[in-house]
Formats: C-alpha cells, sequence, structure tokens
C-alpha cells in the first residue's frame, strides 16, 4: 500500500512539474508574439510619420524576421505586413540618406547573409540590394572583408539566387556586379564569380 502511494505521489509531482514547464514555455511564447505585433505596429506607424530612423530602427534584422514581416506562407497565408511589403522595403532603401550608409550596409548584409530567393517581399528586397551593391561597392566591401569566406559566399548566393540557368538579367547583374567588385577586390571578386558559377553551370 505504502508503495502504491509512493508511486502515486511521484507521478503526480512529475505530472506538475511538466505542466508547470509547458506553462511557462506557453506564457514566453505567448510575450514574444506581443513583443513582435507591438514592434510590427511601431514600425507602421514610423512609416506613416515619415520617421525613417525610427522605421530603421525598428525594420527586421534578419531574413527570418523579414519572412515573418513581409512573407506569405502557402499554408498560413498573409504575415502581419505583407500587404505593405512594396512601400516599406523600397522605403528601407530609399531612404538610406537618413542614416549612415556603413550603418544601413551592414543591416543589409546581415538580413541577405542567410536569405534565399523568394516571390514578392523577398524577391523586392533582393533586387533593391543589388541595384544599392552597384551604386555603393566600396561600403559592401568594408563590410564583406570582416566576415568568413563561407558567409560572404552565403550573401552571393542571396544576391544572385532565383533564376533560372539562362536567364540573361540575371547575368547581366552577375557582369555588372563582378566587375565592379573585381575592379576594387580581386578576393573577393573570386568568392563571388566562384559562387555564382556554382549556381549556374
Amino acid at each position: 500500500m505504502k508503495k502504491i502511494f509512493l508511486i502515486l505521489t511521484i507521478s503526480c509531482l512529475i505530472f506538475s512539474c511538466n505542466a508547470n514547464e509547458k506553462k511557462e514555455e506557453s506564457n514566453n511564447v505567448a510575450q514574444k508574439d506581443s513583443v513582435a505585433d507591438t514592434r510590427i505596429e511601431k514600425l507602421k506607424q514610423a512609416f506613416e510619420k515619415d520617421d525613417y530612423v525610427t522605421f530603421f530602427k525598428l525594420f527586421p534584422d534578419t531574413y527570418s524576421e523579414l519572412i515573418d514581416f513581409y512573407g506569405f506562407d502557402d499554408e498560413t497565408g498573409k504575415k502581419p505586413l505583407y500587404d505593405f511589403y512594396e512601400t516599406h522595403i523600397n522605403y528601407f532603401f530609399k531612404s538610406i540618406e537618413k542614416i549612415s550608409s556603413k550603418t544601413f550596409v551592414s543591416k543589409a548584409y546581415k538580413i541577405a547573409k542567410d536569405g534565399v530567393w523568394d516571390a514578392d517581399g523577398i524577391g523586392l528586397f533582393q533586387s533593391n540590394l543589388s541595384e544599392l551593391i552597384i551604386s555603393k561597392p566600396n561600403i559592401f566591401l568594408e563590410i564583406l572583408t570582416t566576415k568568413p569566406n563561407k558567409e560572404i559566399t552565403s550573401f552571393w548566393h542571396f544576391v544572385f539566387d532565383g533564376s533560372g540557368k539562362y536567364d540573361l538579367q540575371n547575368k547581366e547583374k552577375f557582369e555588372t556586379i563582378y566587375n565592379k567588385i573585381n575592379t576594387l577586390d580581386k578576393k573577393q571578386g573570386r568568392l563571388l564569380k566562384d559562387e555564382f558559377e556554382r549556381m549556374y553551370k
């Protein structure tokens, strides 16, 4: 009888501990969702007020955040800011003069280095990023020369991802970016070229 009572007591304690852990996990997820919702609302407000500095700070810092804010999922549908992706992403890139170029490029690099092409907002981000690399290659090289080769390769992968093997526009983009980068830094030019050829050989 004592053994049965002891087993029941231990079982109840274990069940209680597991229930508390799950409740704590659930609370943490709810808090993170609440923080994300607040950030998204503040980001929308900053855009509406044309407050670029605040908008820039609140804009996604990583590729996964970019997807969480502006992406589209076939199963769950639109992410919270999907309907605003065009105006927000263009604003993010077009108002770069309001902060230091190096600060901007550092943030854009952090987003792109783990990215893969997707339609809509991600494609628009990639397109704007490519134009910026062409117009400001020196600033990108300042960042790239401090990064490990594997990360740099991942960055270039995102820049050229999403096209077919015979896509002439992507080849033209490659030639333009490669010529700009290679003229300034042969090592970075080689990394860029090697990744592009690996992707589309």
